[in-house]
């Protein structure tokens, strides 16, 4: 009974997928993607609408796997991937994942394939990212790409710890892609949390200049 749950629930997240592939809006904002591999990053509350992304981006760059939970929740993500073009890797969570890492950097040797992580997943917290993507960009000297995603109306999930977005169907979605070139583990870049935000360092130094060209004075602690 439990299996055939599964079944149906991953036929209805499908139907509905494809449901919103042709009613939803999407404005994309993007740097030029290059047809070679990437490392893309999102946040884990984006991950129903970035199936979506990932059709576009598998016309766009190398074959792109996505990094899936090894338990039953990537049951019900696998499908749509393969819906949109992407591969599922299961990884295990935890320690369990450094078997599997090693083996997508075999694998990165072999043949030429792009890598989509959910930079909080799978189980937070919420927007503060972890080391695997940045990891895999600087060992694999690939680019760091990351995309923010904005909704004008969606359903979202306040009680779970990724505040996960189900986009309503006609929605308007925007789509950020920011191309951060080749990252360190050790120095992450300031990511934001929605399309069309500037990061936090960014927001800043807008903030000065905008200071700055109005004339206002302001004194500079030594």
């Amino acid at each position: 009974m439990k299996k055939l749950g599964r079944r149906i629930l991953q036929r209805l997240f499908l139907c509905y997928l494809k449901f919103l592939e042709k009613t939803v809006s999407i404005q994309w904002r993007e740097d030029r993607l290059c047809g070679s591999s990437q490392i893309f990053g999102f946040w884990h509350e984006d991950s129903f609408f970035m199936n979506l992304v990932l059709k576009k981006l598998a016309d766009q760059t190398a074959p792109v796997d996505v990094i899936v939970t090894a338990d039953v929740r990537g049951d019900y993500i696998e499908t749509m991937i393969a819906h949109c073009g992407g591969h599922a890797l299961r990884v295990p969570d935890g320690l369990a994942c450094v078997g599997a890492v090693k083996k997508l950097m075999k694998r990165s040797y072999e043949e030429a394939r792009s890598l989509a992580i959910s930079l909080d997943g799978p189980l937070g917290p919420r927007h503060e990212p972890k080391k695997l993507a940045f990891y895999l960009s600087e060992q694999r000297k690939e680019d760091f790409v990351g995309i923010t995603v904005a909704y004008s109306s969606c359903l979202r999930l306040f009680w779970r710890w990724d505040h996960y977005v189900i986009p309503l169907p006609f929605t308007r979605v925007t789509v950020e892609l920011r191309d951060y070139g080749e990252v360190s583990k050790r120095q992450i870049p300031e990511l934001p949390v929605t399309a069309g935000m500037k990061s936090p360092l960014v927001q800043s130094t807008v903030s000065v200049l905008e200071k700055m060209s109005s004339g206002e004075q302001f004194l500079t602690p030594f």
